[in-house]
């Protein structure tokens, strides 16, 4: 709508003044020189009309009954819709400190009294130019700011098929490794999902952060995918601490997908797979890789290394037939705070049978 009233060919100025004689000179001065005009005689009739047409410019006398100039230009820049329509008192202002309390008010300008036809029309001039200047460009960033989004939004989606294409190569290599990818991506949504209604969390986990964890999580192991195939085969790691594979396999991963993004670096989608690919062995405490510890570790990559270490406990238990999904569980939990982020492992345990474990 601001657009439209910055491409208005003539625009509207508002004067208000209890003075009917005041009004009259104002209207056939600014008449004469094409502009259109409405006026009213108190604050409360200039609101109405403000609320049916919104003015280019505001002429306002400073002296009126019950709500005066003062209070009705603070009004209307604390009104979001109002506050940049340019308003010019109207008044005899005898000191500094009057002109000073009518530009605090949010004044761009003042016109003495008595009118002088040329000092009027070019102050009116001035400020209506500058106004639809501010208009234009605001517009302008509007659209810059919506092509950016749209810009974003493509590169976000090629992203996101991109890295679904390589999780189905890798699943085609491997199966255990394609059913390890669908476990820790369908149990990382679920736990962002509910991390979201953790305070702590409600600005940093958005829908697009639950969106593209359930995507990224799919190439955590995309560095053990880059291995020999005598390693791609592992699937117990990192709980037996093979912290040398586990740093070859978080360097490749990161390293590739680094180098996947190409001209898209920055992208949500692939920062956040690097991101998983490089931290997902760091531990809590420091003794992962990196050796990076707590809130340092990104949260993303921290959510990950629960998911991921539970589905290789339930998956070791489940072959060798020595343990169930609940002891697996209770793994976890004697972990809370050494190796896992406990605010990540409290919401676990609320979650936990909900998780995918097949």
């Amino acid at each position: 709508m601001e657009a439209e009233y910055a491409k208005r060919e003539t625009p509207i100025i508002l004067i208000v003044d209890d003075i009917s004689v005041n009004v009259a000179i104002l209207e056939n001065m600014l008449a004469h020189e094409g502009y259109e005009t409405m006026s009213a005689l108190n604050v409360q009739e200039a609101l109405n009309l403000i609320k049916q047409t919104r003015p280019s410019l505001i002429l306002s006398d400073l002296s009126m009954p019950e709500i005066d100039g003062l209070e009705f230009c603070k009004m209307l820049k604390r009104d979001p819709t109002t506050r940049d329509i340019p308003f010019i008192f109207i008044t005899v202002l005898n000191t500094s400190m009057e002109k000073e309390e009518a530009f605090r008010a949010g004044a761009v300008d003042y016109i003495p009294k008595p009118f002088d036809n040329v000092e009027v029309l070019m102050r009116v001039n001035t400020h209506l130019n500058g106004y639809r200047m501010r208009q234009e460009m605001a517009d302008y960033n509007r659209r810059m700011h919506r092509l950016v989004e749209d810009q974003e939004k493509q590169i976000e989606h090629s992203q996101a098929n991109m890295l679904m294409a390589l999780s189905k190569i890798m699943k085609k290599r491997n199966g255990d490794m394609g059913r390890h990818q669908d476990n820790v991506s369908h149990n990382c949504s679920l736990l962002a999902q509910a991390m979201q209604f953790l305070p702590a969390y409600e600005e940093v986990i958005t829908d697009q952060f639950v969106e593209a964890i359930g995507v990224a999580a799919r190439l955590h192991d995309i560095g053990r995918f880059l291995m020999p195939v005598e390693g791609n085969e592992k699937t117990d790691y990192p709980v037996k601490g093979e912290t040398e594979y586990a740093r070859s396999c978080s360097e490749e991963g990161a390293e590739i997908l680094e180098e996947l993004s190409g001209d898209q670096a920055g992208g949500y989608f692939l920062s956040m797979a690097v991101s998983i690919a490089k931290y997902h062995h760091a531990y809590w405490d420091g003794s992962g890789y990196p050796e990076v510890t707590g809130e340092k570790i990104p949260l993303e990559a921290r959510i990950v290394a629960l998911a991921n270490d539970f589905d290789n406990l339930v998956a070791e238990a489940v072959q060798s037939g020595a343990g169930t999904v609940e002891e697996c569980m209770e793994q976890i939990n004697e972990k809370g705070g050494i190796l896992y982020d406990p605010d990540v492992v409290n919401v676990f345990n609320k979650i936990w049978r909900q998780m995918r474990t097949n």
